[in-house]
């Protein structure tokens, strides 16, 4: 196996940013990215536009990619810049330590194999709550009431214990939802317990929610859309306090949920991206579960290649999964065996680090 540490990029930007976006990745040689469709939700005032609810929902296009690390700072400044992402309302970009996995020679040998995530300090942390669907609007919506960030919400099919579970697994809906939330580190475990409590996940098959590290990040603050009568919005105000301040730290506060209780946190995680063709995914998938992994989460997405002549699109899926550290070698030998690199399946391993994670299933009191 060939291991080499990577930034793998997230940008999710509205529609009208989406050009800029693509037009920056040419500038900077990123010669393939994959492609998905998400959404936002956002705070309004209750009468705007007759929503008598208090939130909308936006369109959001989705883009991943990854640089080698070196070139993480370089890479991400110019996209910033390119798309003028620093001003709210346009989108968020962020970048997480990880690590390519590609074939070499000797596929099957992961002997004493061992790999290290190269990680900077940084202000912020990634937090992934995957739930049914239909109810990640009530996890949005928690996160926005504490003025994080504008989630991204995304779409796709639960697999794994599911396919193993019999005819009770009809009374677990397929369809899940995922919300990713970048919030700073000193508020990261608050919004855990806050997003556990609001979205239910203390409960049988309600969902599961991990946390994970990430480099550096640029996020869009407008979580509210609505009359502004004043000559710069609370976001702009916090954007520039930010940057005299040097970082998020002034804004420390306690996030506690209301009927908070100790939970115990699954830890020594990391989280294992398979990219790979849409025909091939759901073997690729139960290879990983015979190796020990217990689930995941799969989507649809585009993947763009540059060609002489443009950029060639194929349909792919990507099934995402928290695993143990431990895990990790019998998963990735289970995966090589069952010819996850072979030209028919057209796969990519991306491993990320993750924090902590919690589930009911993971005995939530002491």
């Amino acid at each position: 196996m060939k291991f080499t540490n990577i930034a793998k990029f997230t940008c999710s930007v509205y529609k009208n940013i989406s050009p800029k976006i693509v037009e920056a990745m040419k500038e900077c040689c990123i010669d393939e990215y994959i492609f998905q469709r998400s959404s936002s939700i956002v705070s309004t005032d209750k009468h705007w536009f007759f929503n008598r609810k208090g939130v909308a929902e936006n369109i959001l296009e989705t883009y991943h990619f990854y640089v080698p690390a070196e070139k993480e700072k370089e890479i991400f400044d110019k996209i910033v810049y390119a798309a003028d992402l620093s001003q709210e309302g346009r989108g968020s970009i962020f970048t997480e330590p990880a690590v390519l996995i590609e074939s070499s020679e000797n596929n099957e040998n992961f002997d004493g194999f061992d790999f290290q995530f190269e990680s900077a300090q940084s202000n912020y942390m990634g937090i992934c709550a995957i739930t049914q669907r239909g109810r990640g609007l009530a996890l949005a919506k928690t996160a926005i009431d504490k003025g994080s960030s504008v989630p991204m919400i995304s779409y796709g099919i639960g697999g794994g214990i599911r396919d193993r579970m019999g005819l009770i697994r009809i009374t677990i809906p397929a369809e899940k939802e995922t919300i990713n939330i970048i919030v700073a580190n000193h508020d990261a475990q608050g919004m855990m317990d806050l997003l556990i409590e609001g979205g239910h996940l203390d409960r049988p098959g309600m969902g599961f929610i991990f946390s994970y590290p990430v480099s550096m990040a640029t996020l869009d603050t407008k979580t509210f859309f609505g009359a502004n009568r004043a000559a710069a919005s609370m976001g702009q105000i916090i954007s520039v306090i930010d940057s005299i301040q040097g970082g998020t730290e002034w804004r420390k506060r306690t996030l506690n949920a209301k009927n908070a209780v100790e939970r115990t946190y699954m830890k020594d995680l990391e989280n294992i991206m398979l990219i790979c063709n849409d025909t091939q995914s759901k073997e690729m998938l139960d290879a990983a579960m015979s190796a020990g992994a217990s689930g995941a989460t799969i989507s649809n997405c585009r993947e763009m290649t540059k060609t002489k002549d443009g950029f060639a699109k194929k349909t792919m899926e990507i099934s995402d999964m928290v695993i143990g550290t431990k895990q990790r070698t019998g998963i990735l030998t289970a995966l090589v065996k069952a010819g996850f690199f072979s030209d028919k399946t057209d796969g990519k391993i991306i491993v990320k680090k993750s924090g902590t994670a919690f589930s009911y299933t993971d005995k939530k009191k002491k």
